[in-house]
């Protein structure tokens, strides 16, 4: 445990410091990206059906998601260094179990520790960084998380279907980079990193506050259970049954208790106090229906690619670029002019109209759709997806009360994160039944078709090509399926108020704030740089509402 007298670190140790959590924080992303072309391959290997593949995926988005204001939590209580240690080590262990797993299950498994590990990097990252960085120098510093940010988003598909595809090494890979980036970032710290002990300076007790954990177990109850009949209902499970009936009313017993148990403790996991504000409100319900595009459709881009188009994982990798380079310029652009202009809901209905125009032409895809097409419906959607979600946070937080900026982002951020699990199981559950009804049509059983997912390079080119054309007209019905989706979040955004995104750097730490009465929408603003809230990462993890140092 650190002590109040720690010496404080020199210019190069913090250097060091940095860098390793950059590395943790390069490492926790990869996680996600470089998995996505190849868990098809994965999921095939180890004879999981599409059901095992959503929750390959939804597992380590929702173990980390939960699990992030909770790691947020006990860094007021605890010491950072033994916290950032433990997050590593959680993420290196998650990593080297998928290496290791010998069915879905233990794969799955491994992904929700992996998941609970990310949680905590990406929490206590920026954390560690406001004790270590003066806040003058902060935007240098966070200009470098952008930086491998966009470098792990950008490299990790290809990456990934490289790694599937050399000899010797294939999907096992994905998980030992994790594995050695963990071990050489918690290295690093161990040897570089002292922080004072919590709430060191800072004047506020932290003994009387503790995580809602109780709270955060109901929601990954109803989650967990909400997902698993999502998923069982396109897997042999009628939609309409007594088992999809029984769950559905656990479920609403389950949010009937959430809801209690938030209303009433002192710390909520997510202040329900906050959806009051029609902004908020309208934001979370946005980033809930901005999920599926932005978690979503990456894992069923890599699966379109490598089963309706024959492509290998490295090459499908390549072909998901249009998505992420459309995210990454709108994104871009569209910090800038917000920055300059202070105005954000005619940028943001731009984002949406994009989102639906990339989700209807992705509903018009098949086995045998141009290219160039299929680049330009990506590309479109993911220029919807960087305008609209990457600036919800912003949104949300210029509405929130003095008090609650922290909770409000980490509800936006929840929203979002669990839109897009909750879409990926949806969405793969009409795959799994379009698949069932379509390959009945094509008279296809036999081919490959059997529960499992097919793998094109043990099959005759006759059943291939069967299998081609059925999965391909099934991602067609599936994106067009999830153009409601896009709707809603255009929808949600129409029916904001638009405030004036406020400049002023000190409101974030002044008392009461503003008269209500004169400020209905009263902002503060964290930083001269509007941008620097772009990245949704950086939103959450600088707004846990933790001590400074």
């Amino acid at each position: 445990m650190a002590q109040l007298g720690t010496p404080p670190m020199s210019p190069a140790e913090t250097r060091r410091a940095f860098r390793a959590l950059l590395l943790g924080l390069f490492a926790g992303l990869l996680s996600s990206t470089v998995v996505v072309s190849a868990l098809p391959r994965v999921v095939a290997d180890l004879g999981g059906s599409q059901a095992a593949f959503t929750w390959v995926v939804a597992a380590t988005m929702v173990s980390s998601t939960l699990s992030l204001p909770l790691w947020g939590k006990l860094a007021d209580l605890t010491d950072r260094k033994t916290l950032i240690q433990c997050s590593l080590g959680l993420f290196a262990l998650g990593s080297a179990w998928c290496a290791l797993a010998g069915d879905v299950g233990q794969l799955i498994a491994g992904r929700a520790v992996q998941g609970l590990g990310v949680g905590g990097v990406n929490a206590l990252a920026q954390v560690i960084m406001a004790a270590l960085v003066p806040p003058r120098e902060r935007g240098r510093y966070n200009g470098r998380i952008t930086l491998v940010i966009t470098a792990g988003t950008v490299a990790g598909p290809p990456l990934g279907g490289l790694l599937t595809d050399t000899p010797g090494v294939g999907w096992h890979g994905c998980f030992h980079l994790g594995v050695l980036l963990a071990a050489g970032a918690g290295l690093i710290l161990h040897r570089t990193l002292r922080l004072p002990a919590p709430g060191a300076g800072s004047g506020r007790a932290t003994r009387g506050s503790r995580p809602d954990l109780w709270g955060a177990a109901l929601l990954t109850a109803a989650v967990g259970t909400l997902l698993l009949a999502v998923t069982r209902a396109g897997d042999g499970v009628p939609w309409v049954s007594w088992p999809t009936a029984g769950a559905a009313c656990a479920v609403l017993v389950l949010v009937v208790l959430f809801v209690r148990r938030e209303s009433r403790a002192a710390d909520p996991l997510v202040p329900l106090r906050l959806l009051r504000d029609r902004t908020v409100a309208l934001s979370a319900l946005a980033g809930f229906a901005v999920g599926p595009a932005l978690f979503a459709a990456p894992a069923l881009l890599g699966q379109y690619f490598q089963t309706a188009r024959a492509q290998s994982p490295a090459v499908s990798g390549l072909l998901t670029l249009p998505m992420i380079a459309g995210l990454l310029v709108a994104s871009s652009v569209a910090g800038r002019l917000i920055a300059a202009r202070g105005r954000w809901k005619r940028l943001l209905t731009v984002g949406g109209l994009l989102l639906v125009l990339g989700f209807s032409l992705m509903g018009t895809v098949g086995a045998d759709t141009p290219l160039p097409l299929v680049s330009a419906a990506l590309f479109a959607g993911g220029a919807g997806v960087g305008i609209v979600s990457q600036n919800l946070v912003l949104i949300a937080q210029n509405a929130a009360p003095p008090d609650g900026l922290g909770a409000t982002t980490t509800l936006v951020v929840l929203s979002r994160s669990l839109g897009g699990a909750l879409g990926l199981a949806a969405l793969g559950s009409l795959l799994t039944a379009r698949v069932d009804a379509l390959s009945s049509a094509h008279a296809a059983a036999g081919t490959g078709l059997d529960g499992g997912l097919p793998d094109l390079g043990v099959l005759p080119p006759s059943a291939a090509e069967s299998v081609r054309a059925v999965y391909g007209q099934a991602f067609g019905d599936v994106f067009a399926t999830a153009v409601p989706f896009a709707l809603l979040a255009l929808t949600a955004v129409l029916l904001m108020r638009e405030t004036p995104l406020r400049t002023a750097h000190g409101e974030f730490d002044q008392g009461p704030g503003p008269d209500p009465e004169q400020e209905p929408d009263s902002a503060r603003y964290q930083d001269a740089n509007p941008r620097k809230d772009l990245d949704q990462d950086q939103d959450l993890d600088s707004d846990l509402r933790l001590p400074r140092a």
